[in-house]
This record gives structure tokens, C-alpha cells and sequence, in this order.
């Protein structure tokens, strides 16, 4: 239900330096704005985009994001919101660090609103949403932009060694995340014991290395910039609970994914 954000996002993958994707927009029961967006992107993308969209009883992201899984064509995956505007080279990253046995990891530079604000369709042809300059690094130290050393381009390989070595955290980000179909699938794609936001994503990456899929991080690789919106609400206890339940199973199956099985159902 942001489908100025969604515009932008959208955007943002028609001027992609790789064009062999398809997109699809998960939808948790967005409104008929939202909608709008989709077919006109369905019209005039360069890539096939199919809107998936269910009814909205509540918060049932995980449940959307597996009916995607389940329509997907392509044997790689890669994850975003529609809050977040790519670097033109965002899929090209992820497709050229991906290998069996691994997910890849990455970031999103946080703009504020005051950026975010000045973000046109012409800036994302032009590449301007992701230029970070002196003034960004200011408002920065004024708490008005988060995370810019994200959206500085490290190159080769050593810039990938570097920042597996300089950055501890691996934890799975939905805004930035990619993985083999045939990895998700293993581990019963998205848990949808989640009810309400928070620890989705984590819970998936805690799954993916119980299963030896291991994290690369591709920080300041695949690049992508989230655009100011309020804030939502704080992770709730229920998330906390199927996290909780998760990491007590000590599984990488989860029992209620893209099949439910019997103990789902007790």
C-alpha cells in the first residue's frame, strides 16, 4: 500500500545492466493503487511481471512470498521490498557471486525523507537515487541517512573478502537476499507460523545454514537504497514466538511452509 515506493522500486529494475529476469511482485493484500502499479509496469517493463496477490486478513507476507516460490520460472532467487530502489547493477551482483552451497547477503542504504522526497523516475534512469555524496554524508552525521558505507561500491574480489572479514553480522535480509529455488524448496520455503512482522528473514537464514547453505555477504556489491516511509511497529511478541519455536525445533524444515505438514496441523 506505498505505490509511489513501488513505482520507484520497480523503476529501479527496468534500468538493470542485465535484462534476463522475470519479476514478481508479492502482494499481502495491498489496494487497488497498488494494483494500478503493477499493470503498468506489467505494460511497458522490459521483463515479465506478474502481480501475486492475495486477500488481506492480516499480516500473511510468508504466505504470499511461498505462491510466488511456487510460480517462479527461474532456478535463482533474489529478494527485495518494494520500499527499496536497486543499484543498476543490483542483480548482476547477485548473479555473478551465486554458487552452490551459499545465499548471498546484502544491505540497503537507508535515505531519509528529505532524500528519499527528492527521488524521481528520472533520477533512477539516471542513477542519481544511488549517488552518495558529501551532502548525504552530512545529513548523516544529523541522523537524517542511515547505512551510506553501504552504497559504496568495493571492487573485485578483494572488496568481497573484505567485507566478509570486516562485518560480522550474516543474519538473512529480506530487502536484499538471494538464493537457489532448489535451497528454498529443501527447507520448505517461508515459514508461515510468522503472523506479524518481524524475524521472517532471519528465521529463513537460520533455517538455509541448518540445511549447510552458508551466507556471502555481498555488501557494498548489490546495492540497493530504502526510501523514507514512518516507521512500522516494533517486531510483536508473536513473531518473537514462531522464532522462538523455530530455533527450539532446531530444524531447517519448517512444518508449516509450502507444504503444511501433519504436525502443522495437530
Amino acid at each position: 500500500n506505498r505505490p509511489g515506493h513501488l513505482a520507484r522500486c520497480l523503476e529501479g529494475f527496468r534500468h538493470q545492466s542485465v535484462g534476463d529476469f522475470e519479476i514478481l511482485v508479492a502482494d499481502d493484500g495491498s489496494g487497488a493503487e497498488t494494483s494500478e502499479v503493477v499493470r503498468a509496469a506489467a505494460r511497458d517493463q522490459p521483463q515479465p511481471v506478474r502481480h501475486v496477490w492475495q486477500e488481506d486478513q492480516g499480516f500473511r507476507k510468508c504466505k504470499v512470498l511461498n505462491e510466488a516460490l511456487r510460480l517462479s520460472k527461474s532456478d535463482y532467487l533474489i529478494y527485495t521490498d518494494s520500499d527499496c530502489v536497486p543499484h543498476r547493477e543490483f542483480v548482476a551482483a547477485h548473479l555473478r557471486y551465486r554458487a552452490p552451497g551459499r545465499f548471498l547477503v546484502g544491505r540497503s542504504v537507508k535515505w531519509g525523507a528529505s532524500r528519499s522526497a527528492q527521488i524521481k523516475l528520472g533520477d533512477i534512469a539516471s542513477g542519481r537515487h544511488a549517488r552518495v555524496g558529501l551532502r548525504d554524508f552530512w545529513d548523516m552525521i544529523r541522523r537524517r541517512n542511515r547505512y551510506l558505507p553501504y552504497g559504496i561500491h568495493l571492487p573485485g574480489r578483494w572488496g568481497l573478502r573484505l567485507v566478509q572479514r570486516l562485518k560480522k553480522s550474516r543474519e538473512a535480509r529480506g530487502g536484499n537476499l538471494s538464493l537457489w529455488k532448489a535451497d528454498l524448496t529443501r527447507i520448505n520455503g517461508w515459514n508461515e507460523d510468522f503472523e506479524s512482522w518481524g524475524l521472517e528473514d532471519v528465521e529463513l537464514g537460520r533455517r538455509l545454514r541448518l540445511a549447510g547453505v552458508e551466507p556471502v555477504l555481498v555488501v557494498c556489491k548489490a546495492r540497493t537504497f530504502h526510501l523514507h516511509h514512518p516507521q512500522a511497529e516494533r517486531k510483536s511478541r508473536s513473531a518473537r514466538s514462531a522464532y522462538d519455536a523455530s530455533k527450539a525445533r532446531g530444524l531447517a524444515w519448517c512444518p508449516n511452509g509450502l507444504v503444511r505438514s501433519a504436525m502443522s496441523s495437530e
